[in-house]
């Protein structure tokens, strides 16, 4: 790697010596950085292979030291002036002590982290260099390149462990539970729903699938307000629609209430500003409250899977410095997220790797990652248009990958252009109706939850339909 001028060489040789002088005083140093630093992390070229030269023998049983190594380098090779195993020798008299290792261990891995920033910022300097080239391609590129190395030196991501370790963490989590230090998971705000589900768990996928007007968005939004109410940090990407359409819906659900003189306040009053100063005075009140709830709306447009995660850790990271733990991730809708150029043209490989992307952020993040999506035609087809899982558009990986899937119906959209006496009839009993089917729950029952829902005024609630 060539760097710039103006950038010192970025590396910690003393790092890479003191590590490899610990692993040959006690070969078990091995075992306990081998999932912090690979042998490619090295700047010096024969550290690297000494590393790797380790590596085979401990994994085969035999002893790593500078005497069972020195037949695997050139005897000649000159190694700031010594031979190979006078060098290694050398590592080994040298080394203090193997309770530093993984301290070691990250210092090689974090100096070749900032090598990797530095080389993919170089190359997107060049590339935006040339006349020809897509600025928002270079920059979806280096996104995602940032973010492979930012997980590279993320220690959480190190999942790995004998399950005795595992148990004893499943046994002190449930201890936190009982004595009450461990928050509840993140709600739908709808409690039967919660109660099906087992709420909005951290490192879960959530599809939320219905034809259009059957209540996507508005799920989306109401789960995404909920969350929030309850003090939970949430994020909502509305790839499809503008901010002032969606902040319009969440203040109409925010004002909404049963038993408030008058019809409920719509989405499209407050859009197109038809309120009475009454009407006004309680969305300004839903307003203020909605403002203070720890809710970030990004409606950007045509967003990667990779541009999706790095907005939503730096957001996560925002929201941790203000004392916010995010929980919920609503991605509205599936449609509109960009798939990478691998599968161009291949709908069901592109829909299967972006689901798979989201599910690898809820697990690497710790969040619920609720994804919006549309249903197959085929519904509509049906003489009971009460959605199924196999009517999820595009790819079955849709339901492989997700760990709740909830199918949107509702039946009044169906009746609302019949004047016959019985659909009429029909149409006054199931006009706020929503069925939530619980198609696929992981970890949680199937089955269907009634909820009420006002289109107009964005609004679900508990029964009362």
């Amino acid at each position: 790697m060539t760097l710039p001028p103006s950038i010192p060489s970025i590396a910690s040789v003393e790092a890479e010596q003191a590590l490899l002088g610990a692993i040959f005083c006690n070969n078990q140093a091995l075992g306990v950085v081998s999932g912090i630093v690979r042998a490619e992390y090295f700047y010096e070229p024969i550290h690297a292979k000494i590393f790797s030269l380790c590596e085979d023998a401990i994994l085969d049983g035999r002893a790593a030291t500078p005497i069972t190594l020195k037949g695997k380098l050139p005897a000649d090779l000159d190694i700031a002036g010594m031979r190979p195993i006078e060098y290694m020798a050398r590592l080994t008299a040298e080394a203090t002590t193997v309770i530093n290792a993984p301290d070691y261990a990250r210092t090689i891995r974090d100096t070749w982290a900032a090598r990797c920033v530095v080389d993919a910022a170089t190359a997107a300097i060049a590339e935006v260099s040339d006349p020809g080239a897509s600025v928002k391609a270079v920059i979806s590129g280096l996104l995602g390149g940032l973010d492979g190395i930012r997980a590279s030196v993320d220690d959480r991501r190190r999942s790995c462990r004998p399950v005795a370790d595992g148990m004893s963490a499943l046994l002190s989590r449930i201890d936190a539970i009982h004595a009450g230090q461990v928050p509840p998971s993140a709600t739908t705000g709808l409690a039967d729903l919660d109660q099906m589900i087992g709420r909005l768990q951290g490192g879960r996928l959530v599809v939320v699938a219905g034809r259009p007007g059957m209540g996507k968005t508005i799920v989306g939004a109401n789960i995404a307000r909920a969350t929030a109410a309850a003090g939970n940090g949430c994020l909502l990407f509305s790839l499809e629609m503008p901010e002032e359409e969606i902040n319009a819906r969440i203040a109409a659900d925010q004002a909404f209430t049963s038993t408030a003189a008058g019809p409920p306040i719509t989405a499209k009053m407050i859009s197109e500003g038809t309120l009475t100063p009454a009407q006004m005075r309680r969305v300004e009140e839903a307003a203020e409250m909605a403002s203070r709830l720890p809710l970030i709306i990004d409606t950007s447009a045509g967003l990667s899977v990779g541009e999706i995660l790095a907005k939503t850790r730096n957001r996560a990271d925002e929201m941790r410095a203000r004392g916010i733990t995010l929980r919920v991730v609503v991605v509205d809708y599936l449609k509109f997220v960009r798939a990478s150029d691998r599968y161009r043209g291949q709908r069901v490989y592109e829909v299967g790797e972006i689901t798979a992307g989201l599910k690898a952020m809820a697990k690497d993040l710790g969040v619920c990652v609720v994804l919006l999506a549309q249903l197959n035609r085929v519904v509509e087809q049906r003489a009971d248009k009460r959605p199924e899982l196999s009517d999820l558009r595009d790819s079955g990986d849709i339901e492989a990958d997700a760990d709740v899937v909830l199918l949107l119906f509702r039946e009044a959209y169906y009746l609302a252009d019949k004047t016959d006496p019985d659909s009429m009839a029909r149409m006054d009993a199931v006009r706020h109706r929503l069925e939530i089917i619980v198609a696929k729950s992981r970890m949680g029952a199937t089955g269907v939850v009634q909820v009420f829902c006002h289109p107009g005024a964005s609004a679900l609630r508990d029964g009362g339909f």
